[in-house]
Protein backbone atom coordinates (compact mmCIF):
# COMPACT_ATOMS: atom_id res chain seq x y z
CA UNK A 1 0.00 0.00 0.00
CA UNK A 2 2.53 2.95 0.86
CA UNK A 3 4.60 1.93 -2.70
CA UNK A 4 1.13 2.76 -4.32
CA UNK A 5 0.24 5.77 -2.73
CA UNK A 6 4.56 7.33 -3.17
CA UNK A 7 3.74 6.13 -6.66
CA UNK A 8 0.38 7.51 -7.50
CA UNK A 9 -0.45 10.58 -4.32
CA UNK A 10 3.31 12.02 -3.25
CA UNK A 11 5.29 11.78 -6.00
CA UNK A 12 2.99 14.02 -8.24
CA UNK A 13 2.39 16.29 -5.29
CA UNK A 14 6.04 16.68 -5.42
CA UNK A 15 5.78 17.47 -9.02
CA UNK A 16 2.97 20.25 -9.50
CA UNK A 17 4.12 21.59 -6.16
CA UNK A 18 8.09 22.19 -7.54
CA UNK A 19 5.97 23.25 -10.82
CA UNK A 20 4.09 25.90 -8.80
CA UNK A 21 7.18 27.16 -7.50
CA UNK A 22 8.89 27.37 -10.82
CA UNK A 23 6.05 29.33 -12.01
CA UNK A 24 6.52 31.76 -8.96
CA UNK A 25 9.71 32.18 -10.04
CA UNK A 26 9.17 33.17 -13.39
CA UNK A 27 6.56 35.26 -12.03
CA UNK A 28 8.35 37.27 -10.43
CA UNK A 29 10.27 38.29 -13.09
CA UNK A 30 13.25 39.66 -10.84
CA UNK A 31 15.44 42.45 -12.04
CA UNK A 32 18.77 43.21 -9.90
CA UNK A 33 19.49 46.96 -9.22
CA UNK A 34 22.85 48.61 -10.87
CA UNK A 35 22.83 51.43 -8.55
CA UNK A 36 21.59 53.14 -5.45
CA UNK A 37 18.53 55.38 -6.87
CA UNK A 38 17.42 57.91 -4.41
CA UNK A 39 14.32 59.24 -6.02
CA UNK A 40 11.86 57.92 -8.91
CA UNK A 41 12.31 58.49 -12.01
CA UNK A 42 10.74 61.85 -13.57
CA UNK A 43 7.48 61.81 -15.00
CA UNK A 44 7.00 58.51 -13.39
CA UNK A 45 3.51 58.16 -11.04
CA UNK A 46 2.82 56.16 -7.93
CA UNK A 47 0.20 53.88 -9.49
CA UNK A 48 2.61 53.36 -12.49
CA UNK A 49 5.48 52.25 -10.46
CA UNK A 50 2.61 50.27 -8.47
CA UNK A 51 2.03 47.92 -11.65
CA UNK A 52 5.60 47.88 -12.47
CA UNK A 53 6.52 46.34 -9.30
CA UNK A 54 3.35 43.95 -9.12
CA UNK A 55 2.34 45.87 -5.99
CA UNK A 56 -1.09 46.13 -7.01
CA UNK A 57 -2.98 45.81 -3.77
CA UNK A 58 -0.99 48.80 -2.15
CA UNK A 59 -1.11 50.89 -5.42
CA UNK A 60 -4.07 53.13 -3.89
CA UNK A 61 -2.85 53.36 -0.40
CA UNK A 62 0.32 54.93 -1.80
CA UNK A 63 -1.60 57.08 -4.10
CA UNK A 64 -3.45 58.62 -1.23
CA UNK A 65 -0.23 58.83 0.77
CA UNK A 66 1.74 60.35 -2.15
CA UNK A 67 -1.24 63.03 -1.99
CA UNK A 68 -0.45 63.63 1.78
CA UNK A 69 2.76 64.33 0.74
CA UNK A 70 2.25 66.72 -1.66
CA UNK A 71 0.32 68.62 0.75
CA UNK A 72 -2.45 68.55 -1.63
CA UNK A 73 -4.84 66.13 0.59
CA UNK A 74 -4.83 65.80 4.29
CA UNK A 75 -5.46 62.29 6.40
CA UNK A 76 -7.10 63.34 9.56
CA UNK A 77 -7.95 60.13 12.12
CA UNK A 78 -11.26 60.58 13.61
CA UNK A 79 -11.70 58.53 16.58
CA UNK A 80 -9.05 55.40 18.09
CA UNK A 81 -7.86 52.57 16.11
CA UNK A 82 -9.74 50.97 13.50
CA UNK A 83 -11.98 54.54 13.38
CA UNK A 84 -13.08 56.70 10.10
CA UNK A 85 -10.22 58.54 8.43
CA UNK A 86 -10.98 61.76 7.29
CA UNK A 87 -10.00 63.53 3.92
CA UNK A 88 -9.19 66.86 3.95
CA UNK A 89 -8.88 68.79 -0.19
CA UNK A 90 -5.54 71.31 0.11
CA UNK A 91 -7.25 75.20 -0.90
CA UNK A 92 -5.86 75.66 -4.36
CA UNK A 93 -4.56 71.97 -4.85
CA UNK A 94 -3.80 71.37 -8.51
CA UNK A 95 -4.39 67.40 -9.23
CA UNK A 96 -3.50 65.86 -12.40
CA UNK A 97 -5.98 63.47 -13.58
CA UNK A 98 -4.40 60.07 -12.38
CA UNK A 99 -4.97 62.14 -8.86
CA UNK A 100 -8.25 63.15 -9.88
CA UNK A 101 -9.04 59.53 -10.71
CA UNK A 102 -7.92 57.88 -7.50
CA UNK A 103 -9.88 60.34 -5.15
CA UNK A 104 -12.94 59.44 -7.73
CA UNK A 105 -12.44 55.48 -6.87
CA UNK A 106 -12.10 56.20 -3.12
CA UNK A 107 -14.94 58.19 -2.69
CA UNK A 108 -17.15 57.58 -6.03
CA UNK A 109 -19.86 59.61 -7.39
CA UNK A 110 -22.33 57.59 -4.49
CA UNK A 111 -20.52 59.07 -1.78
CA UNK A 112 -22.86 60.65 1.01
CA UNK A 113 -21.52 62.22 4.21
CA UNK A 114 -24.04 59.28 6.67
CA UNK A 115 -21.95 56.10 4.35
CA UNK A 116 -18.50 55.02 5.47
CA UNK A 117 -16.48 52.31 3.77
CA UNK A 118 -16.16 50.09 7.21
CA UNK A 119 -18.83 48.41 5.66
CA UNK A 120 -18.35 45.42 3.67
CA UNK A 121 -21.09 46.19 0.80
CA UNK A 122 -18.88 49.98 0.66
CA UNK A 123 -15.86 47.65 0.57
CA UNK A 124 -16.49 45.32 -2.34
CA UNK A 125 -17.88 48.34 -4.33
CA UNK A 126 -14.27 49.94 -3.42
CA UNK A 127 -12.61 47.06 -4.89
CA UNK A 128 -14.52 47.29 -7.83
CA UNK A 129 -13.76 50.51 -8.55
CA UNK A 130 -10.15 50.18 -7.39
CA UNK A 131 -9.88 46.88 -10.19
CA UNK A 132 -11.30 49.35 -12.71
CA UNK A 133 -8.62 51.66 -12.38
CA UNK A 134 -5.62 49.81 -12.49
CA UNK A 135 -6.88 47.66 -15.17
CA UNK A 136 -6.77 51.40 -17.06
CA UNK A 137 -3.07 52.01 -15.80
CA UNK A 138 -1.92 48.43 -16.76
CA UNK A 139 -3.49 49.40 -20.30
CA UNK A 140 -1.75 52.67 -20.39
CA UNK A 141 1.55 50.58 -19.92
CA UNK A 142 0.53 48.24 -22.47
CA UNK A 143 -0.04 50.73 -24.82
CA UNK A 144 4.00 52.32 -24.05
CA UNK A 145 4.78 48.44 -24.88
CA UNK A 146 6.02 47.88 -21.31
CA UNK A 147 3.42 45.15 -20.43
CA UNK A 148 1.84 42.83 -22.61
CA UNK A 149 -1.71 42.95 -23.08
CA UNK A 150 -2.69 39.47 -21.90
CA UNK A 151 -1.96 37.96 -18.84
CA UNK A 152 -0.19 34.94 -18.36
CA UNK A 153 -2.61 32.35 -16.92
CA UNK A 154 -2.20 28.80 -18.35
CA UNK A 155 0.31 27.63 -15.70
CA UNK A 156 -2.12 28.57 -12.85
CA UNK A 157 -5.24 27.02 -14.30
CA UNK A 158 -3.01 24.40 -15.48
CA UNK A 159 -1.45 23.51 -12.12
CA UNK A 160 -4.79 24.60 -10.05
CA UNK A 161 -6.90 21.65 -12.90
CA UNK A 162 -4.26 18.90 -11.29
CA UNK A 163 -4.06 20.12 -8.13
CA UNK A 164 -7.78 19.51 -7.62
CA UNK A 165 -7.23 16.21 -9.56
CA UNK A 166 -4.26 15.03 -6.97
CA UNK A 167 -6.55 16.11 -4.14
CA UNK A 168 -9.40 13.87 -5.43
CA UNK A 169 -7.47 11.21 -5.47
CA UNK A 170 -5.51 11.77 -2.22
CA UNK A 171 -8.84 11.83 -0.79
CA UNK A 172 -9.86 8.12 -2.30
CA UNK A 173 -6.54 6.65 -0.72
CA UNK A 174 -6.75 8.05 3.15
CA UNK A 175 -10.35 6.30 3.34
CA UNK A 176 -8.71 3.05 1.35
CA UNK A 177 -5.78 3.25 3.90
CA UNK A 178 -7.45 4.39 7.02
CA UNK A 179 -10.05 0.92 6.38
CA UNK A 180 -6.76 -1.45 5.66
CA UNK A 181 -4.89 0.13 9.32
CA UNK A 182 -1.90 1.26 7.28
CA UNK A 183 -0.58 3.97 9.15
CA UNK A 184 2.72 4.83 7.51
CA UNK A 185 0.54 4.83 4.17
CA UNK A 186 -2.16 7.18 5.88
CA UNK A 187 0.65 9.33 7.05
CA UNK A 188 2.38 9.38 3.16
CA UNK A 189 -1.09 10.04 1.70
CA UNK A 190 -2.04 13.13 3.84
CA UNK A 191 1.44 14.40 3.27
CA UNK A 192 0.93 14.10 -0.20
CA UNK A 193 -2.57 16.26 0.33
CA UNK A 194 -0.95 19.09 2.08
CA UNK A 195 1.75 19.08 -0.58
CA UNK A 196 -1.11 19.20 -3.01
CA UNK A 197 -2.77 22.10 -1.09
CA UNK A 198 0.37 23.76 -0.70
CA UNK A 199 0.41 24.07 -4.51
CA UNK A 200 -3.07 25.96 -4.74
CA UNK A 201 -1.60 28.62 -2.83
CA UNK A 202 2.04 28.89 -4.05
CA UNK A 203 1.23 28.67 -8.00
CA UNK A 204 0.03 32.73 -8.86
CA UNK A 205 -3.30 32.91 -11.02
CA UNK A 206 -2.11 34.90 -13.75
CA UNK A 207 0.78 37.33 -13.98
CA UNK A 208 1.49 40.26 -16.25
CA UNK A 209 4.75 39.58 -18.39
CA UNK A 210 7.28 42.76 -18.98
CA UNK A 211 8.66 43.84 -21.75
CA UNK A 212 12.26 44.34 -22.90
CA UNK A 213 11.56 48.03 -22.26
CA UNK A 214 10.44 48.06 -18.86
CA UNK A 215 13.68 46.59 -18.07
CA UNK A 216 15.24 50.42 -17.20
CA UNK A 217 12.32 51.52 -15.14
CA UNK A 218 12.07 48.22 -13.00
CA UNK A 219 16.06 48.33 -12.37
CA UNK A 220 15.66 52.24 -11.51
CA UNK A 221 12.52 50.69 -9.33
CA UNK A 222 14.40 48.37 -7.10
CA UNK A 223 17.56 50.57 -6.62
CA UNK A 224 14.79 52.94 -4.60
CA UNK A 225 14.21 49.94 -2.82
CA UNK A 226 17.60 49.33 -2.29
CA UNK A 227 17.99 52.94 -1.06
CA UNK A 228 14.47 52.21 1.31
CA UNK A 229 15.77 49.50 2.58
CA UNK A 230 19.48 51.62 4.18
CA UNK A 231 17.09 53.31 6.11
CA UNK A 232 17.06 51.27 8.99
CA UNK A 233 20.20 49.98 8.65
CA UNK A 234 22.26 53.24 8.29
CA UNK A 235 19.45 55.30 9.10
CA UNK A 236 19.71 57.16 5.57
CA UNK A 237 23.31 57.85 5.33
CA UNK A 238 23.74 56.16 2.16
CA UNK A 239 25.09 58.09 -1.53
CA UNK A 240 21.98 59.87 -2.85
CA UNK A 241 23.51 59.73 -6.78
CA UNK A 242 25.32 57.25 -8.20
CA UNK A 243 27.90 59.60 -8.37
CA UNK A 244 28.47 59.46 -4.72
CA UNK A 245 27.49 63.18 -4.21
CA UNK A 246 25.21 64.38 -0.94
CA UNK A 247 22.26 66.19 -2.40
CA UNK A 248 22.27 69.78 -0.67
CA UNK A 249 20.66 73.04 -1.55
CA UNK A 250 22.29 74.85 -4.22
CA UNK A 251 23.14 78.58 -3.61
CA UNK A 252 20.50 81.02 -4.35
CA UNK A 253 18.56 78.67 -5.88
CA UNK A 254 15.07 79.59 -5.79
CA UNK A 255 13.95 75.67 -5.86
CA UNK A 256 15.15 72.57 -4.58
CA UNK A 257 15.81 70.49 -7.60
CA UNK A 258 15.72 66.39 -7.94
CA UNK A 259 17.83 65.40 -10.56
CA UNK A 260 17.23 61.88 -12.10
CA UNK A 261 21.12 61.05 -12.82
CA UNK A 262 24.30 61.29 -11.98
CA UNK A 263 24.90 63.88 -14.75
CA UNK A 264 21.57 65.44 -13.87
CA UNK A 265 22.67 66.06 -10.19
CA UNK A 266 25.57 67.10 -11.57
CA UNK A 267 24.11 69.63 -13.61
CA UNK A 268 22.14 70.68 -10.99
CA UNK A 269 25.04 71.95 -8.57
CA UNK A 270 25.98 74.37 -11.25
CA UNK A 271 22.53 75.96 -12.11
CA UNK A 272 19.27 75.84 -9.92
CA UNK A 273 16.51 75.12 -12.60
CA UNK A 274 12.83 75.30 -11.15
CA UNK A 275 10.93 72.16 -9.89
CA UNK A 276 7.34 72.88 -10.05
CA UNK A 277 6.81 69.14 -8.08
CA UNK A 278 9.13 70.18 -5.43
CA UNK A 279 7.03 70.18 -1.92
CA UNK A 280 6.37 73.45 -1.18
CA UNK A 281 7.38 73.83 2.16
CA UNK A 282 10.59 73.12 1.34
CA UNK A 283 10.89 75.41 -1.52
CA UNK A 284 9.84 78.30 1.02
CA UNK A 285 12.62 77.13 3.40
CA UNK A 286 15.23 77.64 0.55
CA UNK A 287 13.65 80.80 -0.24
CA UNK A 288 14.26 82.23 3.02
CA UNK A 289 17.68 80.94 3.29
CA UNK A 290 20.52 82.90 1.79
CA UNK A 291 23.59 81.68 1.22
CA UNK A 292 25.18 81.53 4.20
CA UNK A 293 22.54 79.28 5.16
CA UNK A 294 22.57 77.23 2.20
CA UNK A 295 24.22 74.35 4.71
CA UNK A 296 21.80 74.79 7.18
CA UNK A 297 18.84 74.24 4.89
CA UNK A 298 20.03 71.52 3.29
CA UNK A 299 18.94 69.12 6.08
CA UNK A 300 15.50 70.39 5.62
CA UNK A 301 15.99 69.88 2.04
CA UNK A 302 16.63 66.19 2.22
CA UNK A 303 14.12 65.51 4.92
CA UNK A 304 11.37 66.77 2.66
CA UNK A 305 12.91 64.49 -0.45
CA UNK A 306 12.91 61.62 1.99
CA UNK A 307 9.50 62.32 3.07
CA UNK A 308 8.68 62.25 -0.96
CA UNK A 309 9.54 58.84 -0.79
CA UNK A 310 6.73 57.43 1.82
CA UNK A 311 4.72 56.34 -0.96
CA UNK A 312 7.69 54.27 -2.35
CA UNK A 313 8.10 52.87 1.05
CA UNK A 314 4.55 51.66 0.81
CA UNK A 315 4.83 49.85 -2.08
CA UNK A 316 7.79 47.66 -0.95
CA UNK A 317 6.43 47.30 2.89
CA UNK A 318 8.70 49.55 4.34
CA UNK A 319 6.57 51.80 5.69
CA UNK A 320 7.18 51.33 8.85
CA UNK A 321 10.89 52.05 9.34
CA UNK A 322 10.70 54.73 6.57
CA UNK A 323 7.87 56.77 8.79
CA UNK A 324 10.30 56.05 11.98
CA UNK A 325 13.25 57.09 10.08
CA UNK A 326 11.51 60.38 9.24
CA UNK A 327 10.23 61.17 12.45
CA UNK A 328 13.42 60.67 14.13
CA UNK A 329 15.16 62.79 11.24
CA UNK A 330 12.58 65.33 12.39
CA UNK A 331 13.16 65.65 15.90
CA UNK A 332 17.01 65.80 14.81
CA UNK A 333 16.18 68.94 13.12
CA UNK A 334 13.80 70.41 15.41
CA UNK A 335 17.01 70.33 18.08
CA UNK A 336 19.51 71.54 15.83
CA UNK A 337 17.73 74.11 13.80
CA UNK A 338 14.08 74.59 14.67
CA UNK A 339 14.05 77.62 12.34
CA UNK A 340 13.78 76.21 9.28
CA UNK A 341 10.45 74.44 10.94
CA UNK A 342 8.69 77.58 10.75
CA UNK A 343 5.03 76.77 9.36
CA UNK A 344 6.66 72.72 8.75
CA UNK A 345 3.34 70.47 8.92
CA UNK A 346 4.34 67.22 10.28
CA UNK A 347 2.65 65.04 7.37
CA UNK A 348 4.85 61.77 8.75
CA UNK A 349 2.91 62.23 11.89
CA UNK A 350 -0.41 62.27 9.72
CA UNK A 351 0.17 59.38 7.80
CA UNK A 352 1.49 57.42 10.48
CA UNK A 353 -1.63 58.12 13.10
CA UNK A 354 -3.84 56.95 10.05
CA UNK A 355 -2.43 54.20 9.06
CA UNK A 356 -2.66 52.99 12.57
CA UNK A 357 -6.17 54.18 13.41
CA UNK A 358 -7.00 52.46 9.90
CA UNK A 359 -5.57 48.95 11.59
CA UNK A 360 -2.56 48.97 8.55
CA UNK A 361 -2.35 50.53 4.57
CA UNK A 362 -3.83 47.65 3.21
CA UNK A 363 -7.43 49.06 5.10
CA UNK A 364 -6.21 52.45 4.51
CA UNK A 365 -8.38 53.17 1.62
CA UNK A 366 -11.42 50.81 2.81
CA UNK A 367 -11.20 53.11 6.12
CA UNK A 368 -11.86 56.51 4.57
CA UNK A 369 -15.19 58.57 5.33
CA UNK A 370 -15.39 61.90 4.37
CA UNK A 371 -13.82 64.02 1.47
CA UNK A 372 -14.35 67.58 2.47
CA UNK A 373 -12.68 70.96 1.37
CA UNK A 374 -10.80 73.70 2.98
CA UNK A 375 -13.55 74.98 4.69
CA UNK A 376 -14.50 71.55 6.46
CA UNK A 377 -17.25 71.32 3.88
CA UNK A 378 -18.62 67.40 2.77
CA UNK A 379 -18.29 66.85 -0.95
CA UNK A 380 -21.22 64.54 -1.47
CA UNK A 381 -19.97 63.70 -5.35
CA UNK A 382 -16.90 64.28 -7.79
CA UNK A 383 -18.50 66.83 -9.42
CA UNK A 384 -18.58 68.99 -6.12
CA UNK A 385 -14.78 68.53 -6.63
CA UNK A 386 -14.61 69.58 -9.84
CA UNK A 387 -16.61 72.65 -8.54
CA UNK A 388 -14.17 73.06 -5.79
CA UNK A 389 -11.19 72.93 -7.51
CA UNK A 390 -12.68 75.32 -10.14
CA UNK A 391 -13.17 78.05 -7.88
Amino acid sequence: MLITVLLIAVAPALAILGFGIVARAVAAQRVTARVVQYAPERGSTVLRDALLVDADRLAVAAALIDLAVKRKLRLVAQGGRRSTIGAELAPGATLTDEELSVLEVLFGPEHTSSRLRRFSSDRRALQGRVRTLLQGVEHALAREGLVARDRVTWPGTTLTVLAYLGMLVEGVLIVVTLVATDWVALAAALVALATTIATIFVTPASWRRFLPPAVPRREHLAGLRRYLELAEVDRLRVLQSPAGAELRAVEGSAHAHVPASASAAASARKSAPSDAAGPAVATSAADAAGPADADASAPLVRFHLHERLLPYAVLFGLERQWIAQLQLDHAALETSNPHTLAGLVDVTAEVATAIDAAGGVLELAASLGDLVDGAGTVLVGIGDLFDTLNT
